[in-house]
C-alpha cells in the first residue's frame, strides 16, 4: 500500500475543518477535547499512541494498535494473535496518510466498526503534526547526497551502542572507511561523476550489510559502519564481502577507487573516543600498508 509523506499533506487551512468535523461526532467516550488536548501534548508517536490506546480501553475492549505509514511501523500496547484485528485507513484531504491496525478482544461488529471509525477522528490531526515531526528528524539526521545517516546521526547511534554494550553486554564493532584515490576522481572527472561514484559506492556497502548495521557518512569520502551483536566474525565476513564486491563493481573498477577499512571491537570501559581513535588507527595502517584493505584493533 502507498502512503503519502507527511510533509506533503500539512495545510494550515486543514486545522480549522478538522476541529470542526471533530466536533460533530458522538460517542460513548465523552471527553473529546479532552483526548484531543491530550494528544496535542506531544509530538512523539509512540506516546500519541499510548494516549490513545489508553483512550480506547474506556469504550473499547483493544489491547493494541499498530500504525503503519509511509515511513514504516508504529506500536503500542499488545498485539495478540488470537484478536480479531481491524485495519482502518487515516485519510487527510482525500490522501492516505496510513492505517491504523486494531486487536480487539470482541468481535468486529458493523456497530463496532463504525463507532470505532469515528473515534479515530479524534487521532488525525494530531498524528499528522507527529509525524510530520519525525520526518523532519529523520531528515535532519540524513545525509543529503547518499541517503545515509549523517555525522550527527552517527553521534546518536554510537552512543545508544555504547549504552546497550555496557548495560546489556552486547558487543558491536566499529568501522572506518576511506575510498582510496578518490580525490583524483575529483580532480579528474569533475565532482558530479566524483558524487555519482558516492552514491554507487553507498548502494553497494548497503547490498554487504545486515539488517541490523548502521551507515553513515561523516563527509567527503569518509563512512563509518556500526556493526551491532559483533561476535568477532561479523566484521570480518562483511569487510570481506565489501571488498570482494568494490574489486567487481565495473564502476569503481573504472576509476580506479577501492576502500581503506579500520576496525575496532568494544571493549570494557570504551568511550566514543576511544573506539574511534582505535578505528582510525588501524584505517591510517590500511592507507599505509597498500590500501585496498582492513585492518583490525
Amino acid at each position: 500500500m502507498d502512503y503519502i509523506s507527511h510533509l506533503d499533506v500539512i495545510n494550515p487551512d486543514s486545522n480549522a475543518a478538522l476541529l470542526t468535523n471533530w466536533s460533530g461526532y458522538n460517542t460513548s467516550y465523552g471527553d473529546q477535547v479532552s483526548l484531543v488536548e491530550q494528544l496535542q501534548t506531544t509530538l512523539d508517536i509512540s506516546q500519541q499512541l499510548s494516549i490513545f490506546l489508553h483512550a480506547l480501553s474506556n469504550s473499547f475492549k483493544i489491547t493494541g494498535i499498530e500504525l503503519e505509514t509511509y515511513h514504516g511501523k508504529f506500536e503500542a500496547g499488545n498485539a495478540s494473535d488470537d484478536n480479531e484485528r481491524l485495519s482502518l485507513p487515516i485519510r487527510i484531504h482525500d490522501q492516505l496518510m496510513g492505517r491504523v491496525i486494531y486487536y480487539s478482544q470482541k468481535p468486529i461488529t458493523d456497530i463496532f466498526l463504525s463507532s470505532l471509525s469515528n473515534f479515530q477522528k479524534r487521532l488525525v490531526f494530531p498524528l499528522r503534526n507527529a509525524l510530520a515531526f519525525w520526518q523532519l528528524q529523520q531528515l535532519a539526521l540524513q545525509d543529503s547526497l547518499t541517503g545515509i545517516g549523517n555525522r550527527a546521526s552517527y553521534n546518536d547511534g554510537i552512543g545508544r551502542a555504547l549504552l546497550q554494550a555496557k548495560r546489556h553486554q552486547q558487543p558491536f564493532a566499529l568501522l572506518v572507511l576511506d575510498l582510496d584515490n578518490f580525490k583524483q576522481v575529483n580532480d579528474q572527472y569533475g565532482h558530479q561523476i566524483g558524487d555519482d561514484l558516492l552514491i554507487q559506492f553507498v548502494a553497494l556497502t548497503n547490498d554487504c550489510l545486515r539488517g541490523t548495521d548502521q551507515f553513515f557518512r561523516f563527509g567527503g569520502d569518509e563512512f563509518a559502519i556500526i556493526l551491532e551483536h559483533d561476535n568477532h566474525n561479523s566484521a570480518s565476513v562483511v569487510t570481506k564481502r565489501l571488498l570482494d564486491t568494490l574489486t567487481a563493481s565495473p564502476v569503481v573498477k573504472k576509476y580506479d577507487v577501492s576502500v581503506s577499512i579500520g576496525c575496532s571491537y568494544y571493549k570494557d570501559g570504551d568511550t566514543e573516543a576511544s573506539l574511534f581513535a582505535r578505528a582510525d588507527k588501524a584505517l591510517y595502517q590500511a592507507k599505509t600498508a597498500g590500501k585496498n584493505r582492513v585492518e583490525f584493533a
